[in-house]
């Protein structure tokens, strides 16, 4: 390498060593004063409530982002993480206060409370991170959230927008009940319907079993063979199909004898699938009415 070449090289590993430092030593810095914090936004913010942190950037007129879920300004948050990169620093933040949103299962109308959680951007000057400049950093951070090290002191907060978790339906408990008793039915029933195919489809080999010689050998074979189904998990074995667990007759051998392998897979396949579903019903729990 060159003198002149090595010079510069050796510059800038210095100059990428001392930002790294200085951004490491910024960071443990911002993540004493912030993190475990808890903070209200003087901004409105955004997630996506599905267990990431959605991105919030912060700009010269308040912040973009492209996550579904809005909450006004004054919302609690927890300062989870304080990440220092080289021109920007990342609040990871949980909302403290969840969402709670209503879905249908089947006839009932069911409450969800989703976790939501934002990644606020600020963008900030190369050289503050270089120079480990956390008091302009803290500053323009303090614009856009004001923190407190309790939860009680940031409830205090006159900023608070004061939002709460929506209350439940007054009957809500025995909606939860008679979905519960719902959902035990409707896996009986379909256990049922299971086991009656598997049953139907096992009677329907046997009608039409072959006394030919070579169809019998394969019979055996894929009866055999067969027998190794292992699976007993009950979500499994309602969705099991004999397309998918059985395997093809060997090329080589006699089209009876090939016929009589399939047929004698599918017939232990329906048979193990029947009696391994009748474990499968559960008990139907009862709806207790105020």
């Amino acid at each position: 390498m060159r003198p002149i070449t090595r010079y510069f090289a050796c510059a800038a590993i210095t100059l990428f060593l001392t930002t790294a430092v200085s951004a490491s030593d910024l960071g443990d810095r911002l993540s004493r004063e912030l993190a475990g914090g808890w903070g209200v936004l003087e901004v409105e913010i955004h997630s996506s409530c599905g267990g990431t942190y959605s991105d919030n950037t912060v700009g010269s007129v308040g912040v973009s982002s492209k996550a579904a879920n809005r909450f006004s300004e004054g919302e609690l948050v927890k300062i989870d993480k304080v990440k220092v990169k080289r021109q920007r620093v990342d609040l990871l933040l949980t909302i403290a206060v969840p969402l709670r949103r209503a879905r249908m299962d089947g006839p009932f109308e069911l409450y969800d409370e989703l976790k939501c959680q934002a990644q606020l951007i600020f963008p900030v000057g190369r050289e503050w991170v270089k120079t480990g400049d956390a008091e302009r950093i803290l500053t323009s951070i303090a614009e856009n959230l004001t923190v407190f090290r309790s939860f009680d002191e940031a409830q205090e907060s006159e900023a608070w927008n004061g939002r709460e978790l929506e209350e439940l339906p007054p009957d809500y408990e025995t909606t939860l009940q008679r979905h519960a008793a719902w959902k035990a039915e409707q896996t009986n029933a379909a256990v049922r319907v299971a086991i009656d195919q598997a049953l139907s489809d096992a009677a329907d080999i046997a009608d039409d079993l072959s006394d030919d010689i070579d169809y019998l050998a394969g019979f055996a074979e894929g009866a055999e063979e067969m027998s190794s189904f292992a699976t007993t998990d009950c979500s499994s074995l309602l969705n099991a199909s004999y397309s998918y667990h059985h395997k093809n007759a060997p090329k080589d051998r006699a089209k009876r004898w090939r016929e009589g392998y399939d047929d004698g897979q599918e017939l232990v396949f329906n048979v193990l699938l029947a009696d391994r579903l009748r474990a499968c019903t559960v008990p139907v729990p009862l709806v207790i009415t105020p």
